[in-house]
């Protein structure tokens, strides 16, 4: 793929696209192309189904084309009396129609990409690496080589279809984060993203900031500009899909479903977003199943046969092998549940890759894939489709995790895009934010405390104390070089603290915080993790492996095995990809809603000149 368009023809995608192997290649010999109208502003559609997705242009629709958007029009009023008058809790579709072992069949491929997190390049540590079946780690990811890799896997089909979970957006790599991921959207519109689920960082931005990145408020070329200049942003020529967001004036710029011509055969996609605690200027969320229900119903009003899902799960597995299907993926709810009629579900977030067949409610089998997040791999799902009658044949249905591997040539006009991005968020990743008092250094003493991780701790900690936070685990692996002393920008804080990871509350007993205390003593740094100022604990290297953790102190009290405790920590020390990490396991695991950075911003910019911590919150003995 490596002449992906730099802008990608508009396609009216929330009604349907029609794109083969050819028209793929035609697509990426566009990549540096002009738009043939630079100062045709977004074009936002006004009708009731949304079968035109905000932020695209529209070119001349085929006669095929305005046949199903005519259609589409038609589903809104059986989605809209669907949600007037409640199904009965039996009302679902029947098993598919029969299909004979003569009948031929068409491939359709379905790409996905899970929680790709704004991960333009390939993120340092654990979230650009993936293990494999053998358990060898490899380094896996960044866009230049997931562009390329998707190219490979579209030219191996006929016919395919490019989607993305939810958290797409957010901040792994500073050009998104600076640039309000607008850079992330161009990269999606220059793979030729068909569709992208709701997830809980595009909740957490909210209603208006989605909507600047479907309908941005600038109208020609020249105001589109960034200073050094990326492409022009003219927003996403792909939708949001949110299945269950009730519909409201104010809500954001999404739509329940989207129907792709594919070959010969149409493609319904439907995308479930879970809900969240707080209030939320994105959107209101109904019961996801229900809401499933009444898009598949509008669907095959319409004809459409073949339906694909697209979920954002709570990691549930800690599976690291692309092929290899975990059991817990087959308890969610979403997957045991799911409306029979959905022929292949893709999950993000689940906790790492996975390949999976399950049997659906009818006892028919249905493919489930997880992408690695970060862009580490693209799923891979070959529907096998009687063109006929639309029905996919489940069992000629195949599926299996791509790694998106480094011993590919990356994508020329990705490398240059990026190029492009980071030399645009400069400016504003040089604006000062605080200032060090001293030099902060990361290295640890000789009781494997880091001053740096120290100071982290106590940013995540005031970053987390309105949302119930005790006390902080820091990981002194995560920082890359001291703290310098003097100003502090954006840049300088990254670099630091390159990961981006999301932090999260774990709600569990004194005594099963004290296990994990022991299970962390000898697996991180020297001794045991960093934490918050509020803590004191003392290691007797000494002691059995799983016991080495004698005091415990948190305010000045030691830790009650009976009382609650409330710890905020990183992604990295509460995932499942760290090896049996016992805050992965816990069910009160739960999204502080910040990422490291914005934490460690936060603390920076509200605490004044920072200080190295004095020592003492860890005492070893050997």
């Amino acid at each position: 793929m490596a002449d992906s368009p730099a802008d990608v023809p508009a396609y009216p995608h929330a009604t349907a696209t029609r794109r083969t192997a050819a028209d793929h290649h035609l697509l990426r010999r566009r990549m540096q192309q002009p738009s043939p109208h630079p100062d045709a502003g977004p074009v936002s559609a006004d009708v009731d189904t949304g079968n035109t997705a905000a932020g695209v242009r529209l070119r001349t629709p085929s006669p095929s084309r305005t046949l199903i958007a005519t259609l589409a029009l038609l589903a809104v009023g059986v989605l809209f009396l669907a949600t007037a008058v409640a199904p009965g809790a039996d009302a679902r579709p029947g098993p598919s129609r029969s299909w004979s072992p003569a009948a031929k069949t068409e491939t359709v491929r379905i790409l996905g990409i899970g929680e790709f997190s704004g991960a333009l390049d390939r993120p340092v540590g654990f979230q650009g690496e993936l293990r494999d079946g053998s358990g060898n780690v490899r380094p896996a990811g960044g866009g230049a080589h997931l562009a390329a890799t998707i190219g490979k896997l579209r030219d191996q089909a006929d016919n395919s279809l490019l989607l993305a979970t939810g958290d797409a957006i957010g901040g792994t790599t500073p050009e998104a984060a600076l640039l309000d991921d607008r850079p992330t959207v161009q990269f999606f519109n220059r793979l030729g993203v068909d569709g992208v689920g709701v997830g809980k960082r595009e909740l957490e931005k909210g209603g208006t900031h989605l909507r600047s990145l479907v309908t941005p408020g600038c109208r020609t070329d020249e105001d589109c500009r960034t200073d050094p200049p990326l492409p022009p942003f003219h927003g996403a020529t792909f939708p949001f899909l949110a299945t269950n967001a009730a519909p409201a004036p104010d809500a954001a710029p999404t739509f329940p479903y989207s129907v792709h011509r594919v070959g010969e055969v149409r493609v319904g996609v439907v995308a479930l977003t879970p809900p969240r605690t707080g209030d939320d200027d994105a959107m209101q969320l109904s019961d996801p199943m229900r809401a499933l229900d009444e898009a598949v119903e509008a669907l095959r009003f319409l004809g459409v046969e073949t339906i694909v899902g697209l979920v954002h799960a709570h990691p549930v597995h800690g599976n690291l092998d692309p092929g290899a299907c975990p059991e817990e993926l087959g308890d969610l709810d979403v997957t045991r549940d799911l409306n029979p009629a959905v022929d292949a579900l893709i999950v993000g977030a689940s906790g790492g890759p996975a390949t999976c067949r399950f049997l659906d409610a009818e006892n028919d089998e249905r493919m489930v894939v997880a992408p690695a997040s970060h862009g580490r791999s693209v799923t891979v799902v070959d529907l096998a489709v009687d063109p006929a009658t639309g029905d996919v044949v489940r069992p000629l249905t195949a599926a299996f995790n791509q790694t998106v591997n480094l011993d590919i040539a990356p994508d020329a006009d990705t490398v240059e895009f990026i190029r492009q991005a980071k030399a645009a968020a400069a400016p504003a990743g040089r604006k000062v934010l605080g200032t060090a008092a001293t030099e902060i250094p990361r290295a640890m003493n000789a009781h494997g405390e880091s001053p740096l991780a120290d100071v982290i701790a106590d940013g995540q900690l005031a970053a987390a104390r309105d949302r119930g936070a005790d006390l902080a685990l820091s990981n002194p692996d995560s920082l890359r070089t001291d703290l310098p002393a003097g100003p502090l920008d954006y840049a300088t804080l990254h670099t630091v603290q390159p990961y981006g990871d999301r932090l999260y509350l774990v709600t569990l007993t004194g005594e099963e915080l004290h296990r994990a205390f022991d299970h962390f003593a000898d697996d991180i740094g020297d001794n045991g993790p960093a934490v918050s100022a509020n803590v004191r604990y003392t290691v007797d290297t000494r002691r059995p492996a799983g016991s080495r953790v004698t005091e415990l102190h948190v305010d000045g009290e030691p830790v009650d095995p009976a009382r609650e405790y409330t710890v905020v920590a990183n992604e990295f020390l509460t995932s499942p990809e760290f090896g049996g990490s016992p805050l992965a396991s816990l069910d009160t695991r739960r999204e502080a809603d910040l990422t490291d950075i914005e934490a460690l911003i936060r603390y920076v910019s509200q605490e004044g000149p920072i200080h190295a911590p004095e020592p003492g919150r860890v005492r070893v003995l050997r």
